[in-house]
């Protein structure tokens, strides 16, 4: 009886450790990301609640009822809405993640299959193969002090500071001494 409950436990104790790893993985990196605390969170929530609902319903090989009990929960509307796309992603990820772990069987295809998709995820969130946005715009200063615009690094923490922008690039355009301003071209990555 006690070899059973050990046995049990443990073939619980992987998978769950395993949705525990891959979504806190996945977590940190939509995190890094979007910084967005409460949905990273959520995302671990998620592939924990559904890995366990699935689980134990379908604890007697009835991997239908399980199902079926996740579809009944998933009734209940979230109260948050989600605001992008990659937002929705992650969430389906995270239901992803839970009922996978709880169906599959064999530890090695189950750690095969949550490490390509958490890869896949974690590629598309982190925009590697998207292109970055860079933005070049034209602002007019006009209480800048004209001695410092040589020193290019002060001009662009001067804008960094203003503008709540990182700048990649600060060029001084158009200075009028009469006005007492100075255009600046500021090139930034769009976020």
């Amino acid at each position: 009886m006690n070899i059973f409950l050990i046995d049990s436990f443990i073939a619980f104790l992987l998978p769950f450790g395993i949705t525990l790893f891959f979504s806190s993985l996945a977590a940190t990196c939509f995190y890094k990301f979007s910084h967005k605390k409460d949905l990273a969170s959520a995302i671990i929530l998620y592939s924990l609640m559904v890995f366990l609902i699935v689980y134990f319903v379908s604890f007697e090989n009835n991997l239908g009822l399980g199902v079926g009990l996740l579809g009944i929960l998933s009734l209940i509307r979230l109260r948050t809405t989600l605001e992008n796309l990659t937002d929705i992603s992650f969430a389906f990820y995270a239901i992803t993640l839970g009922l996978l772990n709880a169906s599959i069987q064999n530890n090695y295809i189950m750690i095969s299959v949550d490490g390509i998709l958490t890869f896949i995820i974690i590629l598309l969130s982190s925009q590697l193969i998207f292109r970055r946005k860079i933005v070049t715009t034209r602002v007019i200063f006009d209480d800048l002090n004209f001695e410092k615009l040589n020193d290019k690094k002060s001009l662009m923490k001067r804008v960094e500071k203003d503008l709540k922008i990182k700048p990649l690039n600060v060029s001084i355009g158009k200075i009028d001494y009469l006005k007492d301003s100075v255009t600046l071209t500021i090139t930034y990555e769009m976020h």
